[in-house]
């Protein structure tokens, strides 16, 4: 992945994230809590937001809620539902909803 950044803007301070270090991205209401190594960070933005900024090569939307960076994924689970059950590599589980299920090859597929 690219030496890229991520400017966060919370409680009226910029804070730049490596891009390699966000692992996922989770929509709460206007909000997005950032998930990058041991911190998380609140920020009042909506996800599409990042979704148009963000290189989409490494960063995959996997549920209306849920963007995940695609190099930090350390195991998919199928589940009885159909759908997927995502473990990034802290242990974190997010859900690859069926309706997100056509990006599920690229998920796959090194980076």
């Amino acid at each position: 992945m690219p030496g890229g950044r991520l400017p966060l803007k919370e409680s009226g301070r910029t804070i730049f994230v490596p891009l390699h270090e966000v692992e996922c991205l989770e929509a709460s209401g206007n909000y997005v809590r950032v998930h990058a190594g041991a911190e998380q960070y609140l920020v009042r933005k909506k996800l599409a937001t990042f979704a148009a900024r963000l290189p989409g090569q490494f960063f995959i939307r996997i549920h209306r809620s849920v963007i995940v960076n695609r190099s930090l994924i350390h195991e998919l689970r199928r589940s009885f539902s159909g759908k997927y059950l995502v473990t990034l590599v802290s242990g974190k589980q997010v859900t690859l909803s069926r309706s997100h299920r056509q990006n599920l090859a690229a998920l796959k597929e090194p980076c």
